[in-house]
């Protein structure tokens, strides 16, 4: 933890910050308070920054432009990956792949068995998803054909259904 002297010789040695805009200062390195306000904030992740202000001696204002600067979120995010448990962090795409791969080991572990010991639901289970997992066995879509072909299909079912006689191949309707 930083004593008063600390923190005071940190603020004078400190250059003042640069202005972003119209007035508004900004952090733009990292130092070993804001190293210890960012351990703060991972130990007590609803710490108030008013609460930080009154720890480190900033003023309110000063605490938000920190905590709101591309230098700080920066750092704050690479000292949260070095605490975090890798296995919290992998994606769920990852976490389902791992499960996936399991469970087709342990499939083919106990299709590895006598065939009298496999029972013919896990083998018929088995073959199943093997089929949909290769596309077999799928619906196959109708061959692509002309959209005026498709029309010409709908308006000869329109005729039967109305009972109008249908019109020889090349003969032109009159409506």
């Amino acid at each position: 933890m930083l004593d008063a002297n600390q923190v005071l010789d940190e603020l004078t040695s400190s250059p003042p910050a640069p202005l972003a805009r119209a007035g508004t200062p900004r952090l733009q390195k990292v130092r070993y308070t804001h190293d210890d306000c960012i351990n703060r904030i991972l130990m007590e992740p609803t710490i108030s920054q008013n609460a930080l202000a009154e720890i480190y001696g900033y003023t309110p204002g000063w605490i938000s432009i920190m905590v709101n600067s591309d230098a700080f979120q920066a750092r704050l995010a690479e000292r949260r990956a070095e605490l975090v448990d890798p296995i919290l962090q992998a994606t769920l795409n990852e976490r389902f792949r791992a499960l996936t791969v399991r469970s087709l080991e342990v499939l083919q572990e106990k299709l590895a068995r006598p065939i009298d010991a496999i029972p013919d639901k896990l083998a018929l289970e088995a073959a199943a998803l093997g089929a949909r997992s290769l596309g077999l066995g799928q619906p196959t879509a109708p061959p692509p054909g002309s959209a005026a072909d498709h029309l010409a299909t709908l308006a000869h079912r329109l005729l039967d259904l109305q009972g109008v006689k249908r019109p020889a191949a090349g003969e032109v309707i009159d409506v």
